[in-house]
């Protein structure tokens, strides 16, 4: 009788067990697409998680399909799909690829994109909150916005306090999110890539180095108007040092396209003592100048002049000298 209570009890205690990670399984939601308006501007969030999902679930359980072409099929070619079906173009911005490609830790992948489907409809709320406002500001065309978890492996992303994302176009926008990140970050990056998608509508980024560094800094002109109390690190004010420095490589590049170069604005330099996202600093100043210089234009009117227009009406028009 005791060895049957026993066995009784053994089983009792499994199937509670059982049930237990059912039901925590249970509590991870499927995914959700989520569209809406505003006058008449259509807005359609796209998220990415279950195709991540189904990647990092391959990767675990076998290292060896933990690679480029798994990646592709599993998240790429779905993403791809997902853009075709919406007619976003992805030409035009910048390039999707280097920011599709798989982890070295695919455990951490699983575990962060649970986590952020967990918080989908919060997510889901902030960002149809700030691209409202967004297009409350500065109307624009239609934009589908894909959401996904970053790389756990890009260290950076805590800096940036858990938010990344990229403008592929005028149409398309990812959002890379860890789910450590702060909803307030979330609504300022939307915003700064609404404004970009918006840009790319009249105009297109030639990609010099003036160009590029002008791209960011009305982007962060315009998100600060719209979140003037968050604090982001890519546009803290360098010192005078370092700003002296940065405009003296600005104005020996200004016409410059490489991305080797850059990519010194934007990583930093230490040999040359540029400081990270000097690109997005010195950007963000040289705009400001110019809305102070001229009060009387609308948001409109500044996001569609060009880098040099921009700078010879700042105070800042000596880097376009020879």
């Amino acid at each position: 009788m005791n060895s049957f209570i026993k066995m009784l009890f053994t089983f009792i205690v499994a199937l509670v067990v059982i049930t237990g990670c059912s039901n925590e399984e249970d509590k991870i939601p499927s995914q959700s697409t989520i569209e809406f308006e505003k006058n008449g501007q259509g807005f359609k969030v796209i998220p990415l998680y279950e195709e991540f999902l189904d990647y990092a679930d391959e990767a675990t359980e076998d290292s060896s399909k933990n690679n480029k072409g798994e990646f592709y099929s599993k998240v790429t070619q779905p993403f791809l799909n997902s853009a075709s079906e919406e007619n976003a173009i992805l030409s035009g911005g910048l390039d999707y690829s280097q920011y599709f490609y798989p982890t070295g830790n695919a455990q951490a992948l699983k575990e962060n994109t649970n986590e952020l489907l967990m918080q989908q409809n919060e997510i889901n709320n902030i960002i149809k909150e700030s691209l409202v406002k967004a297009a409350t500001k500065l109307p624009g065309g239609e934009k589908t916005i894909f959401v996904r978890p970053i790389d756990p492996q890009v260290s950076i992303i805590k800096q940036m306090n858990g938010v990344a994302a990229i403008t592929l176009s005028k149409d398309a926008i990812v959002i890379m999110l860890d789910p450590s990140f702060e909803k307030e970050m979330l609504k300022y990056v939307i915003a700064h890539e609404y404004h970009h998608s918006v840009f790319f509508e009249d105009s297109e980024n030639d990609y010099s180095l003036l160009n590029g560094i002008i791209f960011e800094g009305k982007a962060e002109s315009f998100a600060s108007r719209l979140y003037p109390d968050v604090s982001v690190p890519w546009s803290e004010p360098m010192s005078s040092e370092e700003e002296k420095v940065v405009l003296e490589e600005v104005k020996s590049n200004v016409d410059s396209r490489s991305t080797d170069i850059y990519s010194q604005f934007q990583n930093g330099n230490v040999n040359k003592d540029i400081p990270r996202w000097s690109n997005y600093k010195i950007g963000f100043k040289i705009t400001e100048s110019y809305i102070t210089n001229h009060p009387e234009l609308s948001i409109r009117d500044w996001t569609v002049k060009s880098g040099e227009e921009i700078v010879h009406g700042s105070h800042f028009s000596e880097i376009l000298r020879n």
